[in-house]
């Protein structure tokens, strides 16, 4: 652990949270067997399970449902007799839920599978999920107390006053810098990112798959890098063929590919020898299924769900992240952590439109859509350069007055293109049934 994240990880222990103690056990698991690490995510998987059947009526339900019984408690329940959790059902089931007592937080995600749903964690789910995401950054070296940079949005949360401060020294021990990615993403903002990288000298570059390819040829065509990172991480978005070598080649040595969802943080990593990504084990159980929700063989592509093992305040069980994946053979790695791994992930790709000033990515369009309540579920069509079409699931009929604050919020970005709204019942899906946010054919 870096001398500079200690104080705060200090600070979590004497608050109460536990830090130190789950920091430790996170770290340590590396040194588990696979068949330890299997055990015990077992054990949490199955105490998950009952933890959210005796707490949750509505998920109950839902179980009895799919499986004609409410298992017994102290029952063995195998991953197929469970329902598989739809971002549908979480938003139904929050719509009824109490928060719960011990509810740290309140989240909602950035909507970019354009389905946003609001849920419930506890501190210790929020811990372990830090404590691994710091693991992982740590096999690219990109770990608290490193000096990095980061390409990632604004802080949907915002602080004051103490809360503020609080962060902003937080930030100062972990040796992070960031750079708003949800800004007017042009030229000028990539220069500023390129100054920035110069100045800062960072070890480590993390940040969104799509920004971090834009900075990299806008530096490459401009030369307008004099320092290269040694490691970059990349997240939110599937990296495409030829991405890999470009960011190599221009803003740092080495790349290494992750895969999460904010609903749980990171899912999967990779190591240093770069084959497949290691599930966060202790932390998630992660599956490959079918359309009925029973597990494929390893290699064959299927449904990803997840199980948030730490989370008390919400039943993300076989909750469906909305791509599709395929395991890795069970080989272990050659790297000697127990973890298993995912072989691929399809999802997720690079999903922008063009604009007369550069390109929008899919995630941006869920940050503004988060702002306002009414709207449902959001696609963007795309047939012209200067022109979109946004079909909305909403809950109200639309109305100038409803409209305005959402079309200027979209002004910023979109400038003078034409813009045109369509209610719409449901939104369209892809093949794979995952919700298609942008469709474009220029």
């Amino acid at each position: 652990m870096h001398p500079l994240t200690l104080i705060s990880t200090l600070y979590g222990q004497a608050r109460g949270y536990r830090r130190l103690d789950i920091r430790r056990r996170v770290f340590a698991n590396e040194k588990l067997s696979a068949e330890t690490l299997s055990r015990l995510n077992e054990e949490e998987f199955q105490h998950h399970i009952h933890r959210s059947l005796a707490r949750f009526p509505y998920y109950a339900e839902r179980v009895k449902a799919h499986r004609g019984s409410v298992p017994r408690p102290g029952e063995r329940v195998r991953p197929e007799e469970l329902p598989v959790w739809t971002r549908e059902m979480q938003r139904e089931f929050f719509a009824q839920q109490e928060r719960p007592a011990d509810a740290a937080y309140m989240r909602q995600t950035s909507g970019s599978t354009s389905t946003p749903v609001r849920y419930y964690a506890t501190r210790e789910s929020y811990e372990w999920r830090t404590a691994v995401m710091d693991r992982v950054y740590s096999w690219a070296h990109a770990q608290e107390g490193i000096r990095s940079l980061h390409v990632w949005g604004a802080d949907p949360y915002p602080q004051a006053g103490f809360h503020r401060v609080k962060r902003r020294v937080h930030l100062v021990l972990q040796q992070r810098h960031f750079f708003d990615a949800f800004q007017d993403f042009g030229d000028d903002e990539m220069a500023a990112c390129c100054e920035m990288i110069n100045r800062i000298k960072p070890h480590a570059i993390v940040g969104y798959t799509s920004m971090l390819v834009d900075i990299a040829r806008y530096a490459r065509d401009r030369q307008a890098l004099s320092w290269k990172a040694r490691t970059m991480v990349t997240t939110a978005e599937g990296l495409m063929p030829g991405q890999r070598e470009l960011l190599q080649d221009v803003l740092a040595s080495e790349v290494f590919d992750s895969y999460g969802a904010r609903e749980v943080m990171n899912i999967a990593s990779e190591c240093e020898k770069h084959q497949g990504m290691h599930l966060s084990w202790d932390n998630l159980r992660t599956e490959i299924v079918d359309a009925s929700g029973n597990p494929v063989a390893p290699g064959t592509e299927g449904r990803v769900v997840v199980t948030d093992l730490h989370n008390a305040a919400s039943p993300i069980i076989r909750y469906e992240v909305g791509d599709i994946g395929s395991m890795w053979p069970d080989q272990p790695c050659a790297c000697g952590r127990p973890f298993p791994r995912i072989a691929r992930i399809e999802g997720r790709l690079n999903d922008v439109i063009r604009t007369p000033h550069g390109t929008i990515n899919q995630i941006w369009f869920g940050i503004v859509v988060r702002d306002f309540s009414w709207i449902l579920g959001w696609q963007v069509v795309q047939s012209q350069l200067d022109r979109v079409l946004f079909r909305l699931v909403t809950s109200r009929e639309l109305t100038p007055e409803l409209l305005d604050p959402f079309l200027a919020k979209l002004r910023v970005r979109l400038g003078d293109m034409a813009i045109d709204f369509e209610r719409v019942d449901e939104i369209s899906r892809r093949p794979n049934g995952k919700a298609q946010p942008l469709i474009t054919t220029i």
